[in-house]
């Protein structure tokens, strides 16, 4: 049987880079609908950093002071989401800041140069593919060591993407492991094991077969769910989790854990650490601390008063703190797009009923009073819900990502006189302590001058992606997505398949002609016709069933002091941590 092979330092078959540059195409050939990059509609200019045919390197100094602490009020700052750093279980960025700190997995990108990441072995020294990339199998280096001298295995990977698969644990992301064959089973509970995962530890190979065919699987197993566990740390912690030492912390990364309690997590180098796909192999900081506040502006109040080496810009303040403190990421672009879910199992929003008026609401926000109020004009307004960078981009694909009040108006009649009638205000869901509050006041505002639709909002305080993940938590509901990878398929399927139903699939969005052009995409190995297909996938999800409401694609939105070093923020939103250095 004919394979592929892929050394470290490669790209994998997963990604084209000729894809990846045309995702950050110029203007002019945005404008004529060629190659990618995004039409800045914001009233105050936004961002359109990914859409220049330039989009810079990642800032690296080498000659930086070594030792000293790093106090971080940015990542940490909305406590009432934060659940787990479990790499099992992780799900937001703020704790994924944690977990990308202390384990490495097979694979991982290289972001030197920003639009066009390098797909690179980690922990795999290599990786090949049969024809239709339905096996792959990684070759594990033989020098990686978890923190606490036990050697990484293949076994070690096969243990924990067992565990975060299991019905047990329960994971947001469970349905990764369906990628696996046999995974629906484990995520079941029907299994404990899977004998398609074949880790050979003398021979120190990983075989995995898959369900079905998905050229995006080496790109795939960056995210932490499929990180190695110790087995010594699974043996105690079990498929359970929680915060802190109640969940998997035994990595392979470059720090390991000292402390996690409500108040702070605290990491320290790694002695044992094997280094990462830049070619680092020491960490610069004699300790990495994540603050937990109450909110964003009680952070930012805290580097304010001279507390902390970085913060998080609160809502209406972006201006002042650009002047402020010209070391800022907020004007770089990442890869991620902040959106609202349609709940399709809610009765007065949800299902073909309502298409019209889910269609009449998307047209009547205000996607730059949003922009301007919330982000005083650092964001770019969305034109559908995949971002400019990730390879198969389309610009301008949502036929109703814009704001047009008389053809908000036109929809919403257009339901009425088919029997539509709303019985009782919308609820709008979002988590409290940042500035999702500001966004969800400005649409209930828009939905009552443009359409007098009555709009409650409601703010969920603690676990709000766990509420509004249950049936009918979501009725018009916050969601917002880092890439974890840069491909089409992240957005499409971790956010919107029938099997990210009860994880990130927010709302519950369930469509057959969908899902066969998502399995379609992730069977192609041709890159150009795989994002054709999820091309079409989004255009069902945007325009032929108006399931979720795009507006701004996300920036970095952090200030830090001047005495920093290396801190750049890769497209993806996860800091570099290991190179991170402070003076004094």
């Amino acid at each position: 049987m004919q394979r592929r092979s892929f050394r470290a330092g490669a790209l994998a078959g997963a990604l084209a880079l000729a894809l990846i540059a045309s995702g950050c195409g110029d203007s002019k050939e945005s404008s004529e609908g060629g190659g990618g990059g995004t039409e800045t509609t914001a009233a105050g200019g936004g961002n359109d950093a990914l859409a220049t045919s330039d989009c810079g390197k990642l800032e690296h100094e080498t000659d930086v002071p070594k030792g000293g602490t790093f106090t971080d009020y940015a990542f940490l700052s909305d406590s009432g989401t934060n659940t787990s750093f479990d790499p099992g279980v992780v799900q937001t960025l703020s704790e994924s800041q944690i977990t990308t700190s202390l384990f490495d997995g097979l694979t991982d990108f290289d972001f030197s140069e920003k639009c066009a990441p390098e797909l690179k072995g980690a922990v795999a020294e290599s990786w090949e593919a049969n024809d239709d990339a339905t096996e792959y199998t990684f070759k594990i280096k033989d020098d990686q060591v978890f923190s606490n001298g036990e050697p990484v295995l293949p076994s070690s990977f096969k243990l924990g993407w067992e565990r975060a698969g299991s019905a047990e644990l329960a994971s947001a992301y469970g349905y990764l492991i369906g990628y696996i064959k046999g995974g629906a089973d484990l995520q079941a509970g029907d299994v404990d094991t899977l004998d398609s995962i074949v880790a050979d530890d003398d021979a120190m190979t990983l075989t995995v077969t898959l369900e079905s065919p998905n050229a995006d699987f080496p790109s795939i197993v960056t995210h932490p769910f499929f990180s190695p566990i110790d087995k010594a740390d699974a043996e105690k912690i079990g498929n359970k989790t929680g915060w802190g030492t109640a969940g998997i912390t035994v990595g392979n990364g470059p720090f390991k854990l000292e402390k996690a309690d409500e108040t702070e997590v605290v990491l320290v180098p790694n002695d044992k650490w094997a280094g990462n796909v830049y070619g680092d192999t020491e960490v610069n900081l004699d300790k990495l601390v994540f603050k937990q506040t109450i909110d964003v502006e009680t952070a930012y109040q805290a580097f304010e008063s001279g507390e902390g080496d970085d913060a998080p810009v609160p809502s209406g303040k972006y201006q002042d703190a650009m002047a402020a403190y010209p070391q800022n990421t907020v004007e770089d672009p990442n890869m991620g797009s902040y959106y609202f879910d349609f709940g399709e199992d809610d009765p007065q929003l949800g299902g073909p009923d309502n298409v019209e008026l889910r269609r009449a609401i998307s047209l009547a926000i205000d996607r730059d009073e949003l922009n301007e109020k919330v982000w005083e004009g650092t964001r770019s307004v969305s034109t559908g819900i995949v971002p400019p960078g990730i390879p198969g981009y389309k610009a301008d694909l949502c036929e109703y990502c814009k704001t047009d009040k008389e053809a908000a108006k036109e929809h919403f009649k257009k339901w009425e006189d088919a029997g539509g009638k709303l019985t009782k205000p919308i609820r709008i869901d979002y988590n409290e302590g940042g500035s999702h509050g500001d966004v969800a006041a400005i649409i209930q505002a828009n939905l009552k001058d443009t359409l007098g639709i009555d709009a409650e909002l409601g703010g969920v305080a603690e676990d709000y992606f766990k509420v509004v993940a249950e049936p009918g938590g979501c009725q018009l509901c916050r969601s917002g997505w880092y890439a974890d990878y840069p491909t089409y398929g992240n957005f499409m399927v971790d956010l919107f398949s029938k099997a990210s139903i009860g994880g990130n699939n927010f709302g519950r969005f369930e469509n057959a002609d969908f899902e066969d052009l998502i399995k379609q995409a992730q069977a192609e190995t041709d890159d150009a016709k795989r994002g054709e297909l999820y091309n079409q996938a989004e255009e069902i999800l945007l325009n032929d069933q108006t399931a979720a409401v795009p507006l701004v694609f996300y920036t970095g939105g952090q200030v830090f002091r001047d005495n920093v070093h290396n801190y750049d923020q890769p497209p993806l939103g996860i800091m570099v941590w290991e190179r991170v250095a402070v003076d004094g």
